[in-house]
């Protein structure tokens, strides 16, 4: 729920890939390319194409806490 947190990571690697967003987990789980359960957000309704647009742009660009 934090940048910090977003950028962190977890035991299995990095959430966030600054400049690669088809490689960042995140994209996968939001663009539901991962298991359905573990897709993002979760027990929410999905991120709209806009939504999930502006994200990959962020990540892209940098991924700069901005």
């Amino acid at each position: 729920s934090t940048y910090e947190g977003v950028m962190k990571g977890t035991n299995f690697g990095a959430i966030v890939v600054p400049g690669d967003s088809f490689g960042s987990n995140l994209s996968v789980l939001i663009e539901g390319r991962a298991r359905p359960e573990i897709n993002m957000p979760h027990n929410r309704k999905p991120l709209s194409k806009w939504q999930r647009h502006l994200i990959r742009r962020w990540i892209d660009k940098g991924a700069k806490k901005n």
